[in-house]
């Protein structure tokens, strides 16, 4: 409401072959005046269409798109602009039954064929109003019926339906898990920052953490990763890989210095609030030499992760402090920003590994 975005809807056309449509705003999609007519690429060309029904309103568009997606392999429906003579593309695939805009087809089969095309509309309409358990059990009584009449092609169909509409349920009910695990870690991440700022002494807000790693195999093709974590979670669109230039041989101190040297070259990118490094306190004084030449304004905390004894190195503090000893959230999230660096620098190793392989 304070970003003036507008829920998602689904609207379903009245005709013999109804279409399905996302929008925005319902209420312009009800009048047939073309001032007012449908806002969407696809019909925006016509004014005659009338909407039967909405469904939503639904606060995630993308969900609902990869849901109707899904749906539609499963329910095929057309979105052809005007009918035409041949099969359209989408029924050559398998998204679109074919006949729906076939303006040649007979009356008597079109008849035939309007029912079986309202009943997957009708199966979609259960499916987005939630009457998930009621449309799986009505297709596999149907599906039953078939077989017991013989008519395994129908039946073949139906099981597949069935097939395909539980792997929808249980990606949707792995989706609603992830969101919840994003709150629940949002709401954790206060916790974690807490203590975080107790281990370096200080109370300036932590929100940017920035994973470095160094993958290489007796320096050759060496790589460096940056992962960013912001507010305890990943920012993928934020990951930085480097391939190694000024470094020969397996020297990963050296290694560190040069991917950081050239990260904080880079005053377009966010400043970090914490530099989490893999290594120990070699790593970790090379480090600090950079950042701190180059540190203005706000000072970035340091600290190093040694895999081995699982030991987390700090600026300033001449014992470093075992993981183990830390709460489990903070132990975790460590663990997370040290495992995820050291995965993308170990995928762009390898990519850089072949190809020079094929090179060869």
């Amino acid at each position: 409401m304070r970003d003036d975005k507008n829920y998602f809807y689904v609207a379903i056309t009245k005709e013999a072959f109804p279409r399905l449509f996302i929008t925005h705003q319902p209420h312009q999609t009800r009048s047939k005046k073309p001032e007012l007519r449908i806002k969407e690429k696809r019909i925006i060309h016509n004014s005659k269409f009338i909407i039967h029904r909405y469904l939503g309103p639904y606060t995630s568009g993308s969900a609902l798109k990869i849901t109707l997606k899904l749906l539609r392999r499963l329910f095929p429906y057309c979105t052809c602009k005007n009918p035409h003579k041949r099969p359209c593309l989408n029924a050559q695939i398998g998204r679109c039954l074919g006949f729906c805009c076939d303006k040649n087809q007979k009356q008597e089969v079109r008849s035939k064929n309007q029912g079986l095309y309202k009943k997957n509309i009708k199966n979609i309409i259960a499916v987005l109003s939630g009457k998930k358990s009621r449309l799986l059990s009505t297709l596999k009584k149907e599906m039953q019926r078939s077989a017991k009449d013989q008519e395994f092609e129908i039946a073949a169909r139906l099981r597949n339906q069935i097939a395909g509409l539980e792997n929808v349920f249980r990606h949707a009910s792995i989706k609603k898990q992830e969101v919840r695990s994003k709150d629940i870690g949002r709401t954790r991440w206060k916790k974690v920052e807490r203590t975080i700022q107790a281990l370096f002494h200080t109370a300036v807000p932590i929100s940017r953490v920035e994973g470095y790693d160094i993958s290489n195999i007796s320096g050759t093709e060496a790589t460096g990763s940056m992962v960013v974590f912001v507010d305890g979670m990943p920012a993928k669109s934020e990951y930085r890989k480097f391939r190694i230039r000024s470094v020969r041989g397996a020297n990963d101190v050296a290694m560190h210095r040069e991917v950081l040297r050239r990260r904080l070259a880079r005053t377009d990118w966010p400043k970090p609030d914490l530099i989490l490094i893999d290594g120990g306190k070699p790593q970790l004084n090379t480090v600090k030499q950079e950042v701190r030449s180059k540190n203005q304004g706000k000072p970035t905390l340091l600290a190093a992760l040694a895999k081995r004894e699982e030991e987390l190195y700090i600026e300033g503090r001449k014992m470093p402090v075992r993981l183990d000893s830390l709460p489990p959230d903070t132990k975790l999230f460590f663990q997370h920003v040290r495992d995820e660096s050291h995965r993308f620098a170990k995928k762009y190793h390898h990519k850089l590994r072949e190809i020079a392989y094929r090179k060869k």
